[in-house]
């Protein structure tokens, strides 16, 4: 009888050794998921700041009235295509340091007073 309580409360021991060693790993899954979540939440906030900015910049009243004044649109073709590449491959690393609203006046898109002002924009609709 005496053998028998001993076994049992060894076998109920790992049992719980057992038991606690799932629970820790599962947190621990839990707890890397929940940290790829906030990062990809970081991301995404970039990401609406950046095309908020790039909005602000494309809809502001000095561009529109640019383009009233400029030629009428007219479809692109692949010669004007690659020109356009070309110079935003030039500015790259400005889009890799996180706006591409400055890839697109280094590019020479856009000019500095109204990338300023659709920055500006951006951080006041936040």
């Amino acid at each position: 009888m005496k053998n028998s309580l001993i076994l049992l409360a060894v076998v109920l021991t790992v049992a719980a050794f057992a038991g606690m060693m799932r629970i820790k790993t599962d947190v621990q899954t839990m707890d890397r998921q929940r940290l790829q979540l906030v990062r990809e939440r970081a991301e995404l906030r970039e990401t609406k700041r950046v095309l908020e900015a790039e909005w602000a910049l494309l809809a502001s009243p000095n561009r529109m009235e640019r383009v009233v004044k400029g030629e009428p649109y007219r479809t692109a073709t692949a010669l004007d295509v690659i020109p356009l590449a070309e110079a935003l491959e030039v500015s790259a690393t400005a889009a890799v340091a996180g706006s591409a609203v400055m890839a697109a006046v280094q590019a020479g898109l856009v000019s500095v007073t109204e990338a300023s002002t659709a920055e500006a924009a951006a951080t006041s609709a936040e």
